[in-house]
């Protein structure tokens, strides 16, 4: 497998670790609205997305759903498997389809134990991902629809190769904890501005730069934690 992935959990490995885990490591194709795993499940693998994006979702007893985090190729889905806890807390989904690599979990330990540098960076993910958690907790109490929106379209375009993404407001509804109406009117607002333009279940990013303007310090906040926890190493092999 090519010693250059686009995901950058293991683009922040040591040459040597990240050719051990890129052979034990296999790369799918991953369909939107797809389960990974729900509540209570064994987890089945690691997934290091590369243009796919995960939610981990929380689930209700009405049957209403809503995102507390999300992956893409910033970091890796299988927390609990990290930590030493096999079953999920928590259903993971595909939200944008695309491909991952996956690690199996009796390929996880060997690993671990031989990489030293593997255990660090899989410690940093953690932290990482917990940092998301309680900067999207606090962002909910802090900033508006229209913010939140924002930062939430700003997270997904870093994590796909294609601006154009496939996007529902009954989708983003779900994913931002608000009513439909909500969105619809953040969403007109946006695309008024010519920040992004929405038809049809599609939203595209125009303007990179203005949707950042629109967008909470939350975006950056948590873009700088990953800089600083999973920083990329500069030499391939």
């Amino acid at each position: 497998m090519e010693s250059r992935p686009k995901n950058r959990v293991l683009r922040s490995l040591a040459p040597d670790t990240r050719r051990a885990v890129l052979d034990a490591c296999e790369r799918v194709d991953l369909d939107a609205g797809t389960v990974l795993a729900h509540t209570g499940e064994q987890t089945p693998a690691l997934h290091f997305p590369e243009t796919a994006v995960v939610s981990t979702l929380a689930s209700y007893s009405d049957g209403a759903t809503i995102e507390m985090a999300n992956v893409g190729r910033e970091c890796c889905t299988g927390i609990g498997l990290i930590l030493g806890e096999g079953r999920q807390l928590n259903t993971n989904q595909v939200q944008i389809g695309g491909t991952a690599l996956t690690l199996l979990p009796q390929a996880l330990e060997p690993l671990r134990r031989d990489y030293r540098d593997f255990e660090r960076v899989l410690l940093s993910v953690v932290q990482a991902i917990f940092y998301q958690v309680l900067v999207s907790g606090a962002c909910n109490g802090a900033h508006n629809a229209r913010q939140r929106l924002a930062r939430w379209l700003l997270t997904m375009s870093d994590r796909t190769d294609d601006e154009t993404m496939p996007l529902t407001q009954e989708f983003l509804s779900d994913m931002l904890g608000v009513r439909r109406p909500t969105v619809t009117q953040a969403a007109a607002e946006l695309q008024r501005e010519g920040r992004i333009d929405y038809a049809r279940g599609r939203i595209r990013v125009l303007d990179h730069g203005a949707l950042r303007e629109a967008s909470c310090e939350c975006y950056d906040l948590v873009r700088a934690a990953y800089d600083t926890l999973l920083p990329e190493r500069g030499r391939w092999a």
